[in-house]
Protein backbone atom coordinates (compact mmCIF):
# COMPACT_ATOMS: atom_id res chain seq x y z
CA UNK A 1 0.00 0.00 0.00
CA UNK A 2 1.25 3.60 -0.73
CA UNK A 3 1.17 5.79 1.81
CA UNK A 4 2.40 9.49 0.11
CA UNK A 5 2.98 10.13 -3.55
CA UNK A 6 1.75 12.85 -5.63
CA UNK A 7 -1.65 11.34 -5.78
CA UNK A 8 -1.76 11.03 -2.82
CA UNK A 9 -0.88 14.43 -1.90
CA UNK A 10 -3.39 16.49 -4.76
CA UNK A 11 -6.25 14.23 -3.29
CA UNK A 12 -4.57 15.99 0.33
CA UNK A 13 -4.77 18.90 -1.08
CA UNK A 14 -7.51 18.95 -3.00
CA UNK A 15 -10.10 18.34 0.27
CA UNK A 16 -8.08 21.02 2.40
CA UNK A 17 -8.94 22.95 -0.46
CA UNK A 18 -12.76 21.85 0.08
CA UNK A 19 -12.55 22.17 4.11
CA UNK A 20 -11.36 25.98 3.76
CA UNK A 21 -14.79 26.71 1.64
CA UNK A 22 -16.60 25.88 4.97
CA UNK A 23 -16.16 29.64 6.80
CA UNK A 24 -16.04 27.98 10.11
CA UNK A 25 -12.85 26.03 9.92
CA UNK A 26 -9.33 26.41 10.61
CA UNK A 27 -6.37 24.77 10.56
CA UNK A 28 -4.19 24.04 13.06
CA UNK A 29 -0.31 22.76 11.58
CA UNK A 30 1.58 21.22 14.34
CA UNK A 31 2.89 17.38 14.82
CA UNK A 32 4.61 17.78 11.90
CA UNK A 33 6.87 14.38 13.03
CA UNK A 34 4.56 12.01 13.61
CA UNK A 35 3.64 11.18 10.37
CA UNK A 36 7.43 11.20 9.18
CA UNK A 37 10.13 10.66 11.62
CA UNK A 38 12.40 10.97 9.22
CA UNK A 39 11.14 14.50 7.70
CA UNK A 40 13.44 17.76 7.17
CA UNK A 41 11.93 21.14 6.69
CA UNK A 42 12.29 20.70 3.17
CA UNK A 43 9.82 17.39 2.85
CA UNK A 44 7.63 18.49 4.96
CA UNK A 45 7.39 21.99 3.40
CA UNK A 46 4.76 21.11 0.97
CA UNK A 47 2.52 19.92 3.19
CA UNK A 48 2.70 23.02 5.38
CA UNK A 49 2.69 25.71 2.19
CA UNK A 50 -0.33 23.02 0.95
CA UNK A 51 -2.38 24.11 3.97
CA UNK A 52 -1.45 27.60 4.14
CA UNK A 53 -2.32 27.78 0.58
CA UNK A 54 -5.70 26.11 1.14
CA UNK A 55 -6.63 28.02 4.46
CA UNK A 56 -4.73 31.88 3.79
CA UNK A 57 -2.23 33.17 6.70
CA UNK A 58 -5.28 34.51 8.45
CA UNK A 59 -6.44 31.25 9.21
CA UNK A 60 -3.70 28.49 10.01
CA UNK A 61 -1.88 28.40 12.99
CA UNK A 62 1.42 26.81 14.09
CA UNK A 63 0.74 24.78 17.52
CA UNK A 64 4.21 23.06 18.84
CA UNK A 65 3.95 19.54 19.59
CA UNK A 66 7.14 19.37 22.04
CA UNK A 67 8.74 17.65 23.50
CA UNK A 68 8.27 15.03 20.69
CA UNK A 69 9.41 17.38 18.09
CA UNK A 70 12.35 18.37 19.73
CA UNK A 71 13.63 14.57 18.53
CA UNK A 72 14.05 16.54 14.94
CA UNK A 73 15.32 19.74 16.07
CA UNK A 74 14.50 23.00 18.28
CA UNK A 75 11.64 24.67 17.72
CA UNK A 76 12.90 27.96 16.82
CA UNK A 77 14.79 25.90 14.05
CA UNK A 78 11.82 24.18 12.45
CA UNK A 79 9.53 27.22 12.44
CA UNK A 80 12.10 28.88 11.56
CA UNK A 81 13.21 26.70 8.25
CA UNK A 82 9.32 26.31 7.20
CA UNK A 83 8.35 29.72 7.45
CA UNK A 84 11.59 31.54 6.14
CA UNK A 85 9.68 32.87 3.27
CA UNK A 86 6.44 34.66 4.92
CA UNK A 87 6.68 37.94 6.06
CA UNK A 88 6.75 39.64 9.66
CA UNK A 89 2.63 40.31 9.82
CA UNK A 90 2.24 36.95 8.31
CA UNK A 91 4.59 34.61 10.99
CA UNK A 92 2.71 36.66 13.54
CA UNK A 93 -0.76 35.79 12.36
CA UNK A 94 0.68 32.09 12.48
CA UNK A 95 2.07 32.09 15.15
CA UNK A 96 -0.29 33.91 17.44
CA UNK A 97 -2.44 36.11 16.11
CA UNK A 98 -4.86 33.65 14.53
CA UNK A 99 -4.71 31.12 17.75
CA UNK A 100 -5.51 34.57 20.57
CA UNK A 101 -8.40 35.14 17.62
CA UNK A 102 -9.72 32.00 17.23
CA UNK A 103 -9.29 30.54 20.81
CA UNK A 104 -10.97 33.94 21.45
CA UNK A 105 -7.95 34.16 24.48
Amino acid sequence: MQVDGPHLFNSWRRAMKRMAEVPNVACKIFGLGMVDWNWTPESIRPYVEGAIEAFGTNCCMFASNFPVDKRFSSCDAIFNAITAGYSTHERTALFHDNAARLYRL
